[in-house]
């Protein structure tokens, strides 16, 4: 079970989304060029980075524990099965999502550049990295931030409804494309009710990693995703 209240506000949570804009473009824009021409995959790796780095910081700065927040091994079976099936929901109503989407605004998908490696890759071999940063990366590192540690204050505030909307917005925002934004914000609702409902952070970085390598393998063997 989730705790009643957490220690943190709405005030540092605002902080850390800032600082996690301002330490990834030192990074990327001004430290890494000094020193090297930075890969996609390589920029895509500090974010997360510094994502988990930051939130850990302002976990134990309030002196909160990861277990208490569902960051466990507790009913790890449990919690993988209701992740699984989860993911499998949220897939289905994502994909539905995305195609009416797109097909009443006429809209064309842009591409992330993990797509365009998907969409180049001529073997299995080939997808070992895009499927390590989007089936394993991103789900722990925005599970962290956008439902722990920005739901959770944003439920004591505005209730479970609003958290989850609020929360599923901001999670769509930052991924900074107007494309993809009705499709985040179904997943991110609905992962956010997961993570309330079943208590576990495992449950939601489930259910997020089996949606990623779903559409991952999906674009790989040539099945349609919209």
């Amino acid at each position: 079970m989730l705790p009643a209240k957490v220690p943190w506000t709405l005030r540092d949570v605002l902080s850390i989304h800032v600082l996690r804009l301002v330490v990834g473009l030192l990074l990327v824009r001004v430290i890494y060029p000094l020193l090297f021409d930075a890969s996609a995959y390589l920029i895509e790796v500090t974010d997360r980075l510094v994502v988990i780095g930051l939130v850990w910081a302002a976990v134990r700065k309030h002196r909160s524990g990861f277990a208490e927040l569902g960051l466990s091994a507790r009913r790890l079976l449990k919690n993988i099965s209701w992740g699984l099936a989860g993911g499998i929901v949220l897939l289905t109503v994502s994909m539905y999502s995305e195609r009416l989407y797109t097909s009443m605004l006429l809209l064309t998908p842009s591409q992330h550049p993990l797509i365009a490696a998907v969409g180049k890759a001529a073997s299995w071999r080939d997808l070992a990295v895009p499927l390590f940063l989007a089936g394993l990366a991103a789900p722990v590192a925005e599970e962290v931030l956008y439902r722990m540690f920005t739901f959770l204050p944003l439920k004591d505030r505005y209730g479970i409804i609003g958290g989850a909307l609020i929360s599923a917005g901001v999670f769509a925002l930052f991924h900074f494309n107007p494309y993809w934004l009705p499709e985040m914000l179904v997943v991110g609702i609905g992962l956010a009710v997961l993570y309330y409902k079943t208590g576990s952070l495992v449950s939601s970085i489930v259910a997020h990693s089996f949606i990623n390598t779903s559409k991952i393998i999906m674009l790989f063997i040539g099945l349609p995703l919209l």
